[in-house]
């Protein structure tokens, strides 16, 4: 049997993950993947009486520099974002769930930052001068960059520290 980590297994893991931690702290979770495959706005609808929160997740794997979101056309739009809608961001640990972290982060802010990401990027020509390309496929990083240069995408992991591991967020927000 291959025990290759692939991409659709560390998928696979962070909504296992998503869902298991949910159901710790008294939510009932319904992951909507396995009925409607690949669910376009969200992949877990959750619901702790009387709140419901869709969830949207992103999984890195041990050793995985950053999480891949795609799927954009052209403009990353931000407006029509419920304040229910979030975006679980799970690192996985290198050994074993000890070390998973995980990011709730309402999915607007997520937004709000993958445009940034795109129009820093887009306004920043290549080496030999010739204009980027939008191929609606983004990466966010939680490591700043190394050389200590600032960019949207990276960074994340002191950005974001008031998410990490605050499942409470979930209970801030009314249905709507």
């Amino acid at each position: 049997m291959n025990s290759e980590l692939t991409p659709q297994r560390v998928g696979a893991f962070g909504e296992r993950s998503v869902e298991a931690e949910l159901l710790r702290r008294g939510w009932i979770p319904a992951n909507v993947n396995p009925t409607v495959k690949n669910a376009a706005d969200y992949d877990i609808f959750a619901y702790k009486d009387p709140i419901e929160v869709h969830i949207r997740v992103k999984t890195c794997g041990p050793h995985q520099p950053g999480f891949q979101f795609g799927g954009f056309k052209g403009e990353i739009e931000t407006s029509g974002i419920r304040k229910n809608d979030f975006t679980v961001l799970v690192r996985m640990g290198s050994v074993d769930r000890s070390g998973d972290q995980f990011y709730i982060v309402p999915t607007i802010v997520v937004r709000k930052q993958l445009k940034k990401h795109r129009g820093h990027y887009l306004q920043t020509p290549k080496r030999d001068g010739q204009p980027r390309k939008d191929l609606g496929h983004w990466t966010m990083h939680l490591a700043e960059l190394r050389n200590g240069e600032v960019r949207p995408s990276h960074g994340l992991e002191q950005r974001w520290l008031q998410y990490l591991g605050n499942w409470k967020i979930l209970e801030q927000v009314s249905s709507n």
